[in-house]
């Protein structure tokens, strides 16, 4: 049998790409899976939080390890300033990247009645003017280059679901923005956004036990999701294969979405 070969388009030994938001499995995937499909990869957090922070430096010492030259901070997704100035001292230490994916997360399960205006400002400031205030930064720093911007959301920003009014009206606000955006920068950037489902990361999803959780039932891939399965189409994505592609929300949910 004949050995296959990567087409030329999936390669992206001669990339640069920035990875935002650690908060979740799914930024230490993909920033490794670039890597492994042969980008050089920045990583930062979405927050100044020890934790995600801690996670950004790990995935950048990972991608070392696969020998790629890699550079780590740590922002604040809030301050717009704080992003426009990490950014530019990535793209004067470490190149501007040709590949952005924004995955900052941050969830909030509470009735209306119950959300405060602070919280429901900073599900918004992370999730949705963080992503908008990065890509605005990014175009600035690419000038006449070409690039592509992933944003990682979810799928209840186009599902209802109780209790979640504050996280899915931002969710559902990223999915505006990559419509907009793919218009607004083509044909020089490509705008796409994966949105995901129910996650083995998940808050409250409850045992990983069809027989006993109710919710896995419900999926018809009766199992959660793993971030590898979004990486996979993240690399995709950021490929010369997928030029002709822009505007799109891709779901992974194991066909949650389509079920009544």
């Amino acid at each position: 049998m004949t050995e296959w070969e990567r087409h030329a388009g999936f390669d992206l030994s001669s990339k640069k790409a920035l990875v935002i938001g650690f908060s979740n499995p799914a930024g230490a995937a993909i920033a490794t899976s670039l890597a492994e499909a042969g980008a050089h990869v920045a990583t930062a957090s979405s927050t100044l939080d020890g934790d995600e922070v801690m996670n950004a430096k790990r995935a950048s010492k990972a991608i070392k390890a696969l020998g790629k030259q890699t550079f780590s901070q740590g922002w604040d997704v809030t301050l717009p300033v704080n992003i426009q100035v990490g950014l530019r001292q990535i793209c004067k230490e470490f190149g501007c990247p040709d590949i952005l994916i924004y995955n900052a997360d941050f969830a909030l399960t509470k009735p209306l009645l119950k959300t405060t205006d602070t919280e429901f400002s900073k599900v918004h400031q992370i999730n949705l003017h963080g992503a908008f205030a990065t890509a605005r930064s990014y175009v600035r720093e690419l000038k006449e280059n070409s690039g592509k911007i992933i944003f990682v959301s979810n799928i209840f920003g186009s599902r209802g679901l109780s209790n979640m009014a504050a996280y899915s009206s931002a969710k559902a606000g990223i999915s505006g923005l990559t419509a907009s955006l793919s218009q607004e920068l083509a044909p020089q950037v490509n705008v796409n956004c994966i949105a995901s489902g129910w996650m083995d990361w998940t808050q409250g999803r409850g045992i990983n036990s069809v027989e006993d959780n109710l919710l896995l039932r419900f999926i018809p891939s009766r199992r959660f999701g793993e971030a590898s399965e979004l990486s996979a189409l993240a690399v995709l994505l950021s490929s010369e294969a997928a030029n002709y592609i822009t505007g799109q929300t891709f779901t992974i949910d194991g066909g949650v979405s389509t079920h009544l």
